[in-house]
């Protein structure tokens, strides 16, 4: 693993569209990621090229996710982990604590002869 610290692998040049992050994408355009997706991050759904971020919202926003009034960005971030990590929970089928999945051996578990 290299030594090098971050700010030596990161550029020293600013985002050509806001001018208020480091740039993390140097081609076609001098862009940090905000603007580089801004401009070019799409999702084709249903036949139909769609921003992912205005994409991402619409799906946040019907499944009751989006920020609520007057909801702190801590406490949304904190609801949003908590819906995750049950969700993780319900589609892996597993008690906290487990690790892997387990499954029932099939048949008797004592082998056929």
């Amino acid at each position: 693993m290299n030594s090098e610290s971050t700010s030596e692998r990161t550029s020293n040049l600013w985002c050509s569209d806001c001018d208020r992050k480091r740039a993390t994408q140097l081609q076609p355009y001098i862009l940090c990621d905000s603007c580089y997706a801004d401009r070019y991050s799409m999702q084709l759904v249903d036949g139909k090229l769609i921003k992912f971020k205005e994409y991402l919202k619409a799906q946040l926003i019907k499944d009751g996710l989006w920020f609520k009034d007057g909801e702190t960005r801590q406490e949304w971030h904190g609801r949003m982990e908590a819906v995750s990590r049950g969700a993780l929970q319900r589609y892996f089928g597993r008690e906290k604590g487990k690790v892997g999945i387990h499954k029932k051996p099939a048949g008797d578990g004592k082998g056929s002869s």
